[in-house]
């Protein structure tokens, strides 16, 4: 029953067999806004694993904590993704709101639905390289770790490898920096995607 509404939402998009009516730029953005919010989502859980992997003190110690998790009979990597999904869901609306909003640039519904998920694969590739490149800073940047040099930081006590703890950390905030470059990023490939493809269908 409840497969209908999405398979008649999907009907005439680019990349479905079901032949229907045109796909609509208003069609094409409500059905993206949703996706961008699974996606970060989806992203949030994987990421959150990759840091994991990192610092389990990270979780154990803070996000478990800051979640509410630590009584959760799930293993903790899986833990682990659930604090990423739910702390990560919500950027998919500015990010589905942003993204989505350019895509009436494009010339027709169905330029705008393909370039709206190539924005949205982009803006994640582009998150989790700057995600990544905050890690690799943070291994710079904790080869000797001087605690007064993190004040604003919240370091929980009994943490035994602050290193990779502050690894982790760099890697979360690094990741928020992701997102907010993302956008514009984006919005570029958006203008030349329509620049290439005009006067097309």
């Amino acid at each position: 029953m409840c497969a209908r509404p999405v398979a008649a939402g999907l009907r005439g998009l680019p990349g479905t067999s079901n032949a229907g009516p045109p796909v609509t730029k208003l069609r094409a953005f409500l059905l993206f806004l949703p996706l961008a919010v699974m996606a970060a989502g989806l992203f949030g859980a994987v990421h959150d694993r990759i840091s994991y992997t990192v610092s389990p003190e990270y979780f154990t110690r803070f996000k478990f904590v800051q979640f509410r998790l630590l009584d959760s009979p799930l293993p903790e990597r899986l833990r682990a993704a659930e604090v990423g999904f739910l702390a990560s869901w919500w950027m998919g609306l500015p990010l589905g709101v942003l993204i989505g909003a350019m895509g009436f640039l494009q010339s027709s519904g169905r330029r705008m639905w393909r370039a709206l998920l190539w924005s949205l694969a982009l803006a994640m590739a582009v998150t989790l390289c700057v995600a990544l490149a905050g890690l690799g800073y943070g291994v710079i940047q904790t080869t000797e770790v001087r605690v007064e040099d993190y004040g604003n930081w919240y370091l929980p006590k009994g943490v035994l490898n602050l290193s990779a703890f502050l690894q982790a950390g760099y890697m979360h905030n690094a990741a928020y920096l992701g997102g907010l470059v993302a956008v514009p990023v984006a919005w570029g490939f958006q203008v030349v995607y329509w620049w290439r493809g005009r006067g097309e269908a």
